[in-house]
């Protein structure tokens, strides 16, 4: 998890947040709480970690009373343009299921934050 959280803050330099419409002080804080569930998206973990759950939770509050589901889902797609792993699609389907709850945001295989 640390070498993700490292990646990214590598990674995610100003000119690939240019190339999308959310403003990059809004970002941090997925970056920084996202790579908590990578092992499970990605696929190298059976089961989200409880510090996964808890980030799903806490982006479901930002989307619904914070930065809105179409920041959130642009900064997840961000990462995921960025990062050289490829999220499995039944993983981000299963999350809101093992997490036992729902997304207040899009986020898919083939991100479309218009939606």
């Amino acid at each position: 998890m640390a070498r993700i959280v490292g990646f990214l803050t590598l990674a995610i330099s100003a000119q690939a947040m240019a190339k999308f419409d959310v403003d990059p002080h809004q970002c941090p804080v997925i970056f920084d709480n996202f790579p908590y569930c990578m092992d499970f998206l990605i696929g190298s973990n059976d089961l989200p970690s409880s510090q996964c759950c808890q980030r799903v939770y806490d982006f479901n509050a930002l989307a619904e009373h914070g930065m809105g589901p179409r920041a959130i889902c642009e900064c997840i797609e961000i990462i995921t343009r960025t990062i050289p792993m490829k999220l499995r699609a039944d993983r981000i389907s299963d999350l809101p299921v093992r997490c036992n709850t729902h997304l207040s945001f899009p986020i898919s295989e083939y991100m479309d934050c218009n939606r």
